[in-house]
């Protein structure tokens, strides 16, 4: 992140974002890549915004508008803000509160594919102006990985890999060579593993991106576990390739399961 840059952002973009509050608490983070601290040239600027409640809808509009012109100043400059995600402060807590209890459940956006994770972006998230605590108050609650989230999240994708590695219609489409399914099945167990990866090294699951990156620091996983996943999802061609494909996930779901015993 380039201070000087980052800094004229701020100043550009804050004295707006503020209008949103009704309310004295506030605090303003930026999530994302630049959040995580693994931003590149291609990263945009995902501010968050968090209130106790927000102005009314006719005194918003305009808000939106200002912060729209604002967009497509830096636009033109080949700097993307995605705007602002403005939510309350209740929200966040009842998450957490909800997370801790060890009800994991990811969200369904748009802009996700297997869903969004509250609990990473507020955990990982870069605090910029925070004069409440409320912002920090959260990465601290979330500093020890909570212990009912862990069982939660080995419990659920641990039944899912169980499940798949011994049924029949998944050998049936190997042997039909059906692309669709195989393509779709594949990637998801891919997902179970990588979120079971994540809980049993108390780390919370970063969503779509960079999750192989993060892996190569976890103690906890299968031998060659990077270079095994990305093979399984990109096998190249050759003779039998889906009972190949087939074979090599089973083998890194059942040393995975292993971990987990």
């Amino acid at each position: 992140m380039k201070t000087n840059l980052f800094e004229e952002i701020c100043d550009d973009f804050f004295p707006v974002f503020k209008k949103i509050p009704d309310t004295e608490k506030y605090a303003i983070t930026i999530g994302g890549s630049h959040g995580k601290g693994i931003s590149d040239s291609n990263s945009d600027y995902d501010f968050r915004i968090y209130y106790e409640k927000p102005v009314i809808p006719e005194k918003r509009k305009p808000i939106s508008e200002e912060i729209s012109q604002l967009v497509n100043k830096w636009r033109e400059k080949k700097i993307e803000v995605d705007y602002v995600w403005a939510r309350t402060i209740d929200e966040i807590n009842q998450y957490i509160d909800s997370a801790m209890a060890g009800n994991y459940e990811l969200v369904n956006k748009e802009w996700t594919v297997w869903g969004y994770n509250v609990l990473t972006d507020i955990y990982s998230q870069k605090i910029i102006e925070d004069p409440f605590g409320i912002a920090k108050t959260w990465k601290d609650r979330l500093s020890v990985y909570p212990v009912k989230l862990k069982e939660s999240i080995i419990k659920k994708y641990s039944s899912s890999l169980k499940y798949w590695t011994n049924d029949y219609h998944y050998l049936n489409k190997v042997k039909r060579e059906d692309v669709t399914f195989l393509a779709s099945i594949t990637s998801r167990l891919i997902n179970d593993i990588v979120q079971l990866i994540y809980a049993l090294n108390e780390f919370y699951y970063p969503g779509d991106g960079m999750n192989l990156k993060y892996t190569k620091q976890f103690g906890k996983k299968p031998d060659n576990f990077e270079e095994r996943t990305v093979k399984i999802l990109y096998p190249g061609p050759s003779d039998d390739v889906f009972q190949k494909q087939y074979d090599e996930l089973k083998k890194l779901i059942n040393d995975t399961l292993l971990l987990i015993q």
